[in-house]
């Protein structure tokens, strides 16, 4: 059984260490020595030399109250409900109202580490398959109302089985193996998976498992796209559409001393260009890491405002490529999918619609463990290199020798929009004629659901890297984020098989055996994983480059020098 304790941080005085100055010995009485011969008298005795005094140390810089962070973000959220949203235009403003249930440390970059959120502690059973947490008693909502364990369940039971007034739950496949949730107390939920899943603790600590009020949630009839309130740092205070957004600081935060800030006011800036000049005119401290900021403009920080403005890189574990409608033509023929995938010379790709900041991608697993070897990766027809000729040899066995033309659905931000034109140039040289339908994104993600659209343009990262959810969400049958329509039931059998295996090097071959069949099946065809750069002023305090992408816009520990 393993318990992980509340984590407390604290600062500790350094001492200022004095050494004294001794005085010089007296000399020791000897016997009065014998008449000698005049001389030079003897020297003066030299006193004993003062032990050097410490350099005292610099005392730790204290964190400040006060002020408000200003940054700049891409886009308007389609809507406030991050239970049933994809993207970083909710949770920039929703993830520091609302606490998970556990988060990850914000300080123990590189590493992974889970630390307390609202649990103060947990328990794991032996079998791996009972998870018992301690909820935090001082916790409330911003309404006053107590943080308990019914609200805990409810909220898993929404994910995992959404209800009417909730459109879609792009997540309820990851709580799948949730076989019931129990709460004998107030501050006790005990969660019995029906088989062990590794990734669960992480998969609660992620900004789209945030915990709502359930009576706020019932009184709004399951309804909440207009509306925040949860027990987080900050309070929803306004927001503009095409304007932005403020936050204000709640006084009664069930965690002392937090947070510093009184507020954060959000810029909705959707230009680069004019994003790019707001930060370096301080008109925001903070680069929002999404949409990322372009490699010539992280150039210009690096090499000329460096002294000033904080850049750091990190891989994000986000794919970028092409979205297939199984149930339209052509794309139902997977001679057409596969042509694609053939065409794409993912090299040139990445350094024309990313500035070189990605990785070559094919598989549906991100670079890491689960990924199929790159040995095995360079052989895929259409990984190293494009195969022209093969493609346009499948094209014409799907009856379309001379190509065709197609609109393609592309979201409205502009890495995306750099991803749909560097796949536009990639299939005219199969004489596919593509004309880019760039829509907005609350119109983009709901044309996707719906499955309205023939092949889009997309991209999409999960907040956890376990198969269990990278090759699940998208490609099982009834996945949660299955765009596609893709329905293998072999593949589901695989998908289900490895989740319930202990082995890791068992489950790996089926892992890599998965990857397999979409390179074949193709309802996706991925082009690259990009790497995204933090931003920030050196005045905002408190920041460091989380491991999970989302949890940077919590702002719970962040404070300005100034």
């Amino acid at each position: 059984m393993r318990t992980s304790d509340w984590f407390v941080t604290s600062l500790t005085a350094v001492g200022l260490v004095l050494a004294s100055c001794a005085p010089a010995a007296a000399p020791t009485p000897t016997a009065k020595p014998a008449p000698a011969p005049a001389k030079a008298p003897a020297a003066a005795p030299t006193a004993k030399p003062a032990a050097p005094v410490a350099t005292p140390k610099p005392a730790a810089e204290q964190p400040r109250r006060g002020g408000v962070l200003t940054i700049g973000v891409g886009g308007d959220p389609p809507s406030f409900d991050v239970h049933q949203e994809e993207t970083s235009f909710t949770y920039a403003i929703t993830a520091a109202t609302y606490n998970n249930v556990l988060k990850p440390d914000p300080h123990a970059w590189p590493e992974f580490k889970l630390v307390p959120d609202l649990a103060t502690s947990w328990q794991v059973s032996s079998d791996g398959k009972v998870h018992t947490f301690q909820l935090a008693k001082g916790a409330k909502f911003h309404d006053g109302a107590p943080v308990t364990a019914e609200d805990v369940k409810f909220n898993l039971d929404r994910i995992g089985n959404p209800q009417r007034g909730m459109a879609r739950s792009p997540r309820k496949q990851e709580l799948s193996a949730i076989a019931s949730i129990d709460t004998p107390d107030d501050s006790t939920v005990k969660v019995t998976l029906s088989h062990p899943q590794g990734y669960f603790l992480p998969l609660l600590a992620t900004v789209f498992f945030a915990i709502m009020p359930k009576h706020v949630v019932l009184a709004n009839d399951n309804d909440m796209r207009k509306t925040i309130l949860g027990s987080g740092a900050f309070k929803f205070k306004s927001y503009a559409s095409g304007v932005g957004w403020d936050l204000e600081r709640n006084s009664n935060y069930f965690v002392k001393d937090r947070p510093y800030l009184d507020g954060v006011k959000g810029y909705v800036i959707k230009d680069s260009f004019a994003r790019f000049a707001a930060l370096r005119t301080k008109n925001i401290l903070w680069w929002a890491p999404f949409p990322m900021m372009s490699v010539s403009q992280a150039r210009i920080v690096e090499q000329q405002l460096s002294d000033r403005i904080a850049l750091k890189w990190e891989f994000h574990p986000a794919w970028y490529g092409v979205i297939f409608n199984l149930a339209q033509a052509p794309w139902s023929d997977v001679r057409v999918r596969q042509a694609i995938s053939l065409a794409f010379n993912r090299k040139k790709m990445v350094a024309t619609g990313l500035e070189g900041a990605g990785i070559v991608g094919m598989s549906a697993q991100p670079p890491g463990e689960w990924a199929l070897p790159e040995e095995e990766m360079v052989k895929v027809p259409g990984y190293a290199k494009p195969d022209i000729e093969g493609a346009k040899r499948l094209l014409a066995e799907a009856g379309f020798p001379n190509g065709f033309k197609s609109e393609m659905l592309v979201r409205a931000v502009k890495v995306h929009e750099d991803t749909g034109v560097v796949i536009k140039d990639a299939v005219a040289a199969i004489g596919i004629d593509l004309d880019l339908k760039v829509r907005e994104t609350a119109v983009y993600q709901d044309t996707q659901y719906k499955k309205a659209f023939g092949i889009a343009e997309g991209g999409v990262s999960s907040k956890v890297q376990d198969p269990d959810v990278t090759l699940g969400d998208f490609y099982l049958t009834k996945g949660g984020r299955n765009w596609t329509g893709y329905s293998n039931p072999y593949y589901d059998e695989l998908h289900a098989k490895q989740s319930r295996t202990v082995d890791a090097a068992e489950r790996r071959k089926m892992v890599w055996e998965m990857q397999r069949i979409l390179f074949r099946d193709v309802p996706i065809s991925i082009v690259y994983w990009v790497k995204a750069p933090y931003v920030w002023w050196k005045e905002v305090r408190g920041f460091t480059p989380p491991v999970e992408f989302s949890n940077a816009y919590t702002y719970q520990d962040i404070w300005l020098a100034r």
